[in-house]
């Protein structure tokens, strides 16, 4: 049995996308120790297949990353996969004492591995990241999961039931994200136009700094949706999204949660591209987009103004289309 640490401080969907690798690692006899920054932990603290976390705070300076490379070092792992293309996710390695150190041949770090895979563009992430794995444990079978423990569920059934939502028969919306471009301007449209179809109520999620844009969407939506934004962490977001009919968000971390715990969702991409390997991982999923524009993708993750002045990309995307989406979604579970 090998000591493996998966190092991946992106963020929180982009480690939903690479627990396939924890599973399929300790599917092989493996010790598994995760490498992660602290927003994301909650997504990993009940994991079956990890067996160590480390929380790696990339913002913190200088003495943040030597405190990490100690806590590492002390592990004894024998092999590093380095998921992140990032020099300092490389130099990680290094200073904590890895000797096998495997990474995308791509990356800025790449001088600094062993052995190196190929980064393939055309494939979902899950797949590249699962390259990462071979010749240690199997590469194929496996999705991104996240695991709720009882105290969350239970939590969470509370919450929603004190703000007044049915915890049996509601819709998540999170239509924030940290990139401007990537926040599709229609949902207050979308609530109401979801609300007479479906008679759900609508749980608006999102972190604090989207308080303001739920709130705008409440009071436009004329009080058909709850907002929820701001008063709840990662784990209860997710608890929540678990219980959920149906998940409506944009490109964005809520979409990778729902598909790692298996409920329906809608995903609007609108300067971002699917062919990027980040689409939601699950067959009860949807992806809106406005194809056969010249000016998409116009970045990896969406500027926070248009290039081009018009944003086509998500001013085309009409409520009516992504409720029909929504509404099949909703009727297959």
């Amino acid at each position: 049995m090998s000591k493996i640490a998966i190092i991946q401080t992106a963020f929180p969907g982009d480690v939903i996308i690479s627990t396939p690798i924890f599973e399929s690692l300790k599917s092989a006899g493996h010790y598994v120790v995760a490498v992660i920054r602290p927003q994301a932990e909650p997504l990993v603290r009940y994991n079956e297949y990890v067996d160590t976390i480390i929380t790696y705070d990339k913002n913190a300076g200088l003495g943040a990353f030597l405190k990490t490379a100690s806590e590492l070092r002390k592990q004894n792992c024998d092999t590093a996969l380095i998921v992140q293309k990032h020099l300092r996710s490389a130099l990680l390695a290094v200073y904590a004492g890895i000797g096998r150190r495997i990474g995308y041949e791509i990356a800025y770090g790449r001088s600094l591995y062993t052995d190196t895979v190929p980064f393939d563009r055309s494939v979902h992430a899950v797949n590249r990241a699962m390259a990462l794995c071979q010749g240690l444990s199997p590469i194929g079978g496996f999705r991104p999961k996240i695991f709720i423990d009882e105290k969350s569920g239970e939590t969470a059934v509370r919450f929603l039931e004190s703000n007044r939502l049915n915890p049996d028969d509601f819709i998540v919306f999170a239509p924030g994200s940290i990139w401007a471009t990537k926040r599709w301007p229609y949902y207050a449209d979308l609530v109401k136009l979801i609300w007479a179809q479906t008679g759900c109520d609508i749980a608006l999620l999102g972190s604090a700094e989207d308080k303001r844009l739920c709130e705008t969407i409440v009071i436009s939506s004329k009080q058909a949706a709850i907002n929820l934004a701001g008063q709840t962490d990662l784990l209860l977001s997710a608890a929540i999204i678990e219980k959920a009919r149906l998940v409506i968000a944009n490109d964005s971390a809520p979409t990778h949660i729902a598909a790692a715990l298996g409920t329906p969702v809608v995903a609007i991409f609108g300067p971002t591209v699917t062919r990027f390997g980040f689409a939601p991982y699950s067959r009860n999923s949807a992806v809106i987009e406005n194809t056969g524009l010249y000016c998409r993708p116009c970045s990896p993750h969406g500027p926070n103004r248009c290039p081009e002045k018009h944003f086509r990309c998500m001013l085309e995307i009409s409520p009516e289309t992504v409720l029909a989406a929504s509404l099949k979604l909703v009727k297959k579970r």
